[in-house]
């Protein structure tokens, strides 16, 4: 009898337990830079011309990716998809939870299209919080979330190696990246709307995932390097950094 008792308990933790499992495990992070005055050149987005000072001239965050052993985005949380056993905050409990990073989060998570506006500010880390952070390991702790892909940012070189103005080879940025942050990034190009030149568009940055109650922090080589979105095909392809 105790042992039949036993074998329902465990019977129903292991229920429990897999209701609540994401069905992409999370295998590894990916940390998203853009070049603004790409992103904001390419055609597709409309930015404030000139950008503010501060934003035009350094990388920004565009998310922090929770990727499967695939390389595929992890879902998001959903009522078919209950990776947590308690949903995640509404966006009034988001954002008071992380109040404490505006400061930080507007200079380096800016919405390139409106960033001195801030509820256009908080509506790009709302978005980002529900599409790749919901299902992170930290789906009850956002501020961990922020405050992981804000560190990262904190200490990587600036520019990543690389000289606002110049053009050289997909394969040159890359290896500048790999020396300067000591992995293999990802690189996404886009195409200026103007002059259609190719562009560095994006760094993707790959990382461990974390021990529980720790930040993300320990690179790691990305699975794939390039080209992982738009017009660039080739090693050799001349890419500009506007």
């Amino acid at each position: 009898m105790e042992t039949m008792n036993f074998f329902k308990v465990f019977l129903v933790s292991l229920t429990f337990v897999s209701a609540y499992c994401s069905k992409n495990p999370i295998h590894f992070y990916k940390f998203s830079l853009q070049w603004p005055r790409s992103s904001c050149s390419g055609g597709t987005m409309k930015c404030p011309n000139p950008l503010p000072v501060g934003i035009g001239t350094s990388f920004t965050i565009h998310g922090l990716w929770p990727q499967d052993a695939n390389d595929e985005p992890v879902d998001p949380y959903s009522s078919t998809h209950p990776c947590s056993a308690q949903p995640p905050p509404t966006k009034v409990q988001l954002l008071a939870l992380i109040k404490s990073l505006y400061p930080s989060l507007t200079t380096n998570w800016p919405d390139l299209k409106n960033p001195l506006v801030p509820a256009a500010n908080e509506d790009f880390w709302w978005k980002e919080w529900s599409k790749h952070g919901t299902c992170s390991d930290f789906p009850s702790k956002p501020f961990d979330y922020f405050d992981s892909a804000l560190q990262i940012k904190l200490q990587l070189p600036a520019s990543l190696g690389l000289s606002s103005g110049t053009t050289q080879s997909l394969q040159d940025i890359f290896n500048a990246i790999s020396s300067a942050v000591k992995a293999k990034p990802e690189l996404a190009c886009n195409r200026n709307a103007s002059t259609n030149k190719l562009q560095l568009w994006e760094v993707r940055l790959c990382y461990e995932r974390p021990a529980p109650n720790e930040l993300v922090k320990t690179i790691r080589d990305c699975p794939s390097s390039w080209p992982a979105k738009g017009p660039c095909t080739s090693p050799q392809d001349q890419v500009t950094l506007p």
